[in-house]
């Protein structure tokens, strides 16, 4: 990743010299983006290890409803915004070096953030379904379960 990276932060380095800055603005935002994507997916399928937790059987809907609702909100804004996170044209402004790097890093690469935040989904959703089976197993009421792991809509 940091070679990737490197290679970005040249492209749009050298662009920003050109653009009078604009690309430089873009090169910062994108090593913000990259410092807190790092952050989140860290032990999320980015690299690390798995995050574990316990639950009882009287916290095991409370849990599952945040999990559960995350995964779904994410699910939601994702589906709603993963097709503009591309650039699909230039304006003259941004070089087309630029817009294939930012490209290749929101959404084409190996470790872009789409698809980061597409393998975090996969994480809440396991995470989900594993706290549905214990809180099953826990003997708690159908009704309580249907209600806390609603179906995605």
């Amino acid at each position: 990743m940091t070679q990737e990276n490197a290679g970005a932060g040249a492209v749009l380095g050298a662009a920003s010299a050109v653009t009078g800055g604009m690309a430089g603005v873009a090169f910062g935002a994108l090593k913000a983006a990259d410092a807190v994507m790092d952050r989140v997916t860290q032990g999320f399928g980015g690299g690390g290890g798995t995050q574990k937790f316990h639950v009882e059987k009287d916290t095991v809907l409370q849990a599952g409803k945040v999990v559960h609702e995350q995964w779904i909100l994410l699910s939601k804004a994702y589906d709603r915004c993963a097709g503009k996170l591309r650039i699909v044209t230039t304006d003259g402004k941004v070089t087309s070096d630029v817009v294939t790097a930012w490209n290749d890093r929101l959404v084409f690469n190996p470790d872009s953030y789409a698809k980061r935040i597409r393998a975090y989904m996969t994480v809440l959703e396991s995470l989900s379904d594993q706290l549905k089976a214990s809180a099953e197993q826990y003997g708690l009421s159908e009704d309580d379960i249907k209600a806390t792991f609603k179906p995605k809509a």
